[in-house]
């Protein structure tokens, strides 16, 4: 668990360089920051809480399978999306693709490479939950 916490934003930063966000100056970025960078802490803090929680639940309900790695990665990103949905898209998409290019510009990486990305992940959550729950 840790190491995923660890790794994935190394692993962005990383891919970040081949595949770099659209660039932008200076100004506009540090007021995305000033408006976003406290919900990007708070969706640190739900994805941990997301991938446990879901991890400790299926273990507990279905036992050792392995779905439960779908679970728990799933959920690693499922959850902090979900919470950031819910915290911009009430005031409007345009707060919602706000957070996400400050998120872009935070990591150094693309939405192109991130999107499809956390969509499979974020699939890959849902469907192995859905799979356990079927099973009970």
């Amino acid at each position: 668990m840790a190491v995923a916490v660890i790794v994935m934003p190394l692993a962005i930063r990383a891919l970040g360089r081949a595949v770099p966000p659209a660039p932008s100056d200076a100004l506009r970025f540090e007021s995305l920051r000033a408006q976003y960078r406290s919900l990007e802490l708070w969706s640190h803090l739900v994805a941990v809480v997301g991938m446990v929680g879901a991890g400790a639940w299926v273990f507990t309900h279905a036992g050792n399978t392995p779905w439960l790695l779908g679970v728990i990665f799933g959920w690693l990103v499922l959850a902090p999306v979900a919470f950031i949905a819910i915290c911009t898209l009430p005031r409007g998409v345009s707060h919602w693709h706000g957070f996400w290019r400050f998120y872009e510009l935070s990591y150094g990486i693309s939405l192109r490479l991130l999107a499809p990305v956390y969509a499979f992940l974020c699939a890959l959550g849902i469907l192995s939950m859905t799979v356990i729950l079927s099973r009970q």
